[in-house]
């Protein structure tokens, strides 16, 4: 009986285990390590950061008042507030790609830009 107290007080303890929240804001509030015009349409390049061998799936958000916007995230605390990185993708052709974070995650995706990235 005793034991299964201390197994209901170990599942509470880890659930009650405070979280950080993903502050993407705050990342996208500081400067990008990365921003250029591509020849690339935006699908194409969606499709290939989502399928990239990466460490962290990205989260892709995409606002109904803005189609033509596309919001990627990678989390997993390696940066601002819980947000390892973030790319937006603004523009259907020659879509424009900002990226903030880690490079780790740029390098990644380079293969997606099609661009030799030296940072």
């Amino acid at each position: 009986m005793r034991r299964n107290y201390v197994v209901a007080a170990i599942v509470a303890a880890t659930i009650a285990v405070p979280t950080m929240a993903a502050d993407v804001a705050g990342l996208m509030k500081t400067q990008p390590v990365f921003s250029t015009q591509t020849n690339k349409n935006m699908y194409d390049l969606e499709r290939c950061m989502i399928e990239v061998d990466a460490p962290i799936m990205p989260h892709v958000y995409r606002q109904p008042d803005r189609p033509q916007r596309t919001l990627f995230v990678w989390d997993g605390g390696g940066g601002v507030g819980g947000v390892s990185a973030a790319a937006q993708l603004d523009g259907t052709e020659n879509t424009k790609i900002t990226f903030w974070g880690r490079e780790k995650i740029l390098r990644r995706i380079q293969p997606c830009i099609d661009l030799a990235y030296s940072g």
